[in-house]
């Protein structure tokens, strides 16, 4: 009697925690939705634009925060409050600087967003794509870095050896998005946008492909293209969960 009642008990416990992690799940992806323009906004000469991004992100993150003030189950406590300040910490930093006319450094500050976030959920094993995309976006930017401002008479033998080392970093991590791309409809995307979601999914595919040909063949001027190419195919992706219709019009 006393195992059934505790069975039930448990049973019951798990039923009413679904609605509120689904609802979490819904209240991220909007979150979501008001970053991104922000991020990639404040990334660009487009001062308007950024401010009305950053008020439509600082609304969002208010009502989020008041709604989640405490850790929802399947979080530990101590990460939820690190990640809520780490947040709050970057959003107030980007403010500051964008009011200050400091675009590039506000984007800087919002970076910090997405990784905190990401460090939550995967400390919880909270399965969220976007979190696969920032996987790869740290391994695609050493992946650039390792090539940037080089030329095909620069490109030395060591530098080679980095890019094909940043290379299988983000091959991997890139296998976990193709792993993953079905999540991409839990993103507040369908139909044809959703489509277009996952034909640039395939866009980044191929250029990743070229790039290791490239390596094959030691080409240093495709080696050079491709691995920077990897950046603008990315970021075309990422923006397109966003709402950027809010702030632009577009």
């Amino acid at each position: 009697m006393k195992a059934r009642l505790t069975l039930a008990i448990a049973a019951l416990c798990a039923f009413a925690a679904l609605p509120a992690r689904a609802g979490l799940h819904e209240d991220m992806v909007a979150l979501d939705r008001a970053y991104i323009p922000a991020l990639a906004l404040t990334n660009q000469p487009k001062p308007e634009a950024s401010k009305r991004a950053m008020e439509r992100l600082r609304s969002h993150w208010n009502a989020f925060r008041t709604t989640y003030a405490s850790a929802p189950a399947g979080y530990a406590p101590d990460a939820w409050t690190a990640a809520d300040r780490e947040v709050e910490a970057a959003v107030a930093t980007a403010e500051k600087n964008l009011a200050a006319g400091k675009n590039l450094d506000a984007h800087e500050d919002l970076e910090r967003v997405r990784e905190a976030q990401y460090t939550l959920r995967r400390g919880a094993k909270v399965p969220y794509f976007m979190d696969d995309l920032t996987a790869f976006h740290s391994a695609m930017e050493k992946l650039v870095g390792a090539s940037a401002g080089k030329t095909p008479a620069t490109l030395s033998d060591a530098d080679l050896a980095a890019v094909r080392l940043a290379y299988d970093a983000a091959e991997r991590a890139w296998q976990e998005v193709l792993a993953n791309r079905a999540r991409a409809a839990q993103h507040d995307v369908a139909g044809e946008k959703l489509a277009a979601v996952q034909a640039q999914i395939d866009v980044e595919t191929r250029t990743l492909a070229e790039l290791k040909t490239a390596l094959a063949a030691g080409d240093p001027a495709k080696v050079i293209e491709k691995s920077i190419a990897t950046k603008p195919a990315f970021s075309k992706l990422f923006s397109m969960f966003g709402d950027f219709a809010s702030v632009t019009g577009a």
